[in-house]
């Protein structure tokens, strides 16, 4: 048997014994799915899209970013909120977004605990392997890997897989998955789009690919994996390449135009970058930036402009800091 036959065979079997196994006080296990994606694939807006539109499930969303200002935690807290804490936010249909405190099974074990769950979604941060995040959610008491999802930018994924430090990553991602969501995929043509569903059965033979449009996912699709499994191998431990961050806070006050220059010409070593930046008129913006594509858009409610930089290395990092403080 090949070495990824025997890691199928070993995951599937700790998935059904999983399903098998009684919480600590004896009900069922709660289902987790891990979902995962490199910097700027489309992973929140899924998220959101989920949590938006969960179809009558009570689905409590994990969210664990890079950097110290959780960007993706605040994103998700823009939608109908019932009652806020520090470490969770209740949503008015049910469902909940928590931070993740020092322990992914300890924050589980509690989410599990609690009962007020049927489905637990976790977001890896964009470098996470989620091979040892599954790990760690069969370790979990009271929980069950339902699966992973990894989600793919199709703008994106082609230079993404060319590029010798990011592509072992995202391969990583999408051989680890069972289900694979190819976002943003009208923004590519129908050629490239199928083109790009080859690439990724070539590095994952037999795993579904689902198109997604402005992160539009059946929730049974994401939520059904149980019953396929998920695949990964040993060496879960291992980081895929080293990253870095860097927050640049207060962002602002900048010209817009000024900061749109900077995006126009970003550090070479600039992987990732969002957050919100004020304007000297007191307006709020909010900044995306994936790879050489960027885009800046109004933004309200936010108390404390900060911008998360995410490069290659630290003194990168620290650089692109730097000039992009000079703008002010």
């Amino acid at each position: 048997m090949s070495e990824l036959d025997a890691a199928w065979q070993a995951t599937v079997g700790s998935i059904a014994a999983a399903r098998r196994k009684p919480d600590l006080a004896g009900g069922e296990a709660v289902g987790v799915t891990v979902l995962t994606g490199f910097l700027g694939s489309g992973k929140t807006t899924v998220l959101r899209q989920l949590l938006t539109e969960p179809a009558g499930l009570r689905i409590a969303a994990v969210v664990n970013d890079i950097g110290p200002v959780n960007i993706d935690a605040a994103a998700i807290g823009g939608l109908p909120v019932a009652s806020r804490t520090p470490e969770r936010v209740e949503l008015t249909n049910g469902c909940a977004c928590c931070a993740l405190v020092d322990d992914l099974a300890e924050t589980l074990e509690g989410l599990a605990g609690s009962r007020t769950s049927d489905a637990i979604v976790v977001e890896a941060s964009g470098v996470a392997d989620p091979a040892t995040l599954a790990l760690a959610v069969e370790s979990s008491a009271g929980c069950t890997l339902d699966g992973v999802v990894a989600v793919v930018d199709a703008k994106q994924l082609a230079s993404q897989l060319d590029d010798p430090r990011i592509g072992p990553a995202v391969r990583r991602q999408i051989d680890v998955s069972h289900v694979v969501v190819l976002s943003k995929v009208d923004e590519v043509d129908g050629d490239e789009a199928a083109a790009l569903i080859g690439r990724i059965g070539k590095i994952a033979p037999g795993r579904m690919v689902v198109p997604s449009v402005h992160g539009r996912i059946d929730p049974r699709v994401l939520l059904g994996a149980a019953m396929r499994g998920a695949t990964f191998r040993a060496e879960s431990g291992e980081h895929p390449f080293p990253v870095a961050s860097a927050v640049v806070t207060p962002a602002g006050p900048w010209e817009m135009s000024e900061v749109a220059r900077w995006l126009e010409d970003p550090p070479p070593s600039l992987l990732r970058a969002k957050g919100w930046f004020s304007s000297p008129d007191g307006e709020t913006h909010a900044v995306q930036v994936v790879g050489q594509s960027w885009r800046i858009m109004p933004a309200t409610d936010v108390r404390d402009p900060a911008i998360v930089l995410i490069c290659s290395s630290q003194e990168a990092a620290d650089w692109a800091a730097d000039s992009l403080r000079r703008l002010g």
